[in-house]
């Protein structure tokens, strides 16, 4: 065991389990529909599954958005308790516990200017030219895709808004995003009608690349693996009696 999983163990020993009603510190980053400041407050589908799973533990959650390096900061060194939408790695298992219970999955698909279906093995894609976004991780075997130079060219932007304007004007024939949030400012840009999901050859579905699940990530410096098991219960319990659908549903309806 290595020195860094030894020193974890010790900090999540010493951790007690909450006792009596507290107000966990959540973070987050800027990313509608699914975290996002709306009049003054703090919303978004996450959030709300979030604030919802806390309640049923019998505590309160407080919410802050930040940039994601300062998220993951406060919550590696114990000055936050959870960092959301949270992608699980080996690197932050060292510092954050997870609950067994996924909060929400992200589906990366393709969007076009014009209507277009691409096969599932992405034959072809050779004379198209790709947008992606900085700092997000596609899945191995799209991973891979980009590793072997599929693509004509690939261009990586930092916001979904430049990456739509870059596809509109044509200077990329596709972009990579995430479905929620990409559909969320096609929305408040008024582009629903001008670009379109990518289809699957011989399908009328969206060709996905890649499903990742994102969670709930803990510090370990501040809370204990009996209550992250009382998160992921109610997180369970929210997906069997129906709220966690009617949460999602309140914002699907939106866009």
């Amino acid at each position: 065991m290595s020195i860094t999983r030894i020193v974890a163990l010790i900090i999540v020993l010493a951790v007690p389990a909450l006792s009596g009603a507290q107000t966990l510190k959540v973070r987050t980053l800027e990313n509608p529909p699914l975290e996002y400041t709306e009049n003054g407050e703090i919303t978004g589908v996450a959030v709300d599954l979030t604030r919802e799973a806390i309640r049923r533990t019998g505590h309160d959650a407080e919410f802050r958005i930040l940039p994601w390096k300062r998220v993951l900061y406060e919550v590696a060194r114990g000055e936050a308790d959870i960092a959301i939408n949270a992608g699980r790695s080996e690197e932050r298992e060292a510092w954050a516990l997870y609950p067994e219970e996924s909060l929400i999955d992200e589906t990366y698909v393709f969007f076009s200017s014009r209507p277009m279906v691409l096969p599932a093995d992405l034959s072809g894609v050779e004379d198209l030219s790709l947008g992606n976004q900085l700092g997000y991780f596609y899945g191995e075997r799209f991973h891979n895709k980009i590793t072997n130079e599929r693509f004509r060219s690939i261009e990586t932007m930092h916001t979904i808004q430049k990456s739509l304007q870059k596809l509109l004007a044509g200077r990329i024939d596709l972009f990579l995003g995430d479905l929620l949030p990409t559909r969320y400012y096609l929305k408040q840009m008024g582009l629903g009608d001008r670009v379109h999901v990518v289809r699957e050859e011989g399908t009328d579905r969206p060709l996905v690349v890649s499903v990742s699940p994102t969670y709930a990530a803990f510090s370990r410096q501040t809370v204990s693996p009996e209550y992250v098991k009382q998160f992921s219960t109610a997180l369970q319990a929210m997906k069997a009696d129906g709220t966690y659908d009617s949460i999602l549903d309140v914002y699907l309806k939106e866009f």
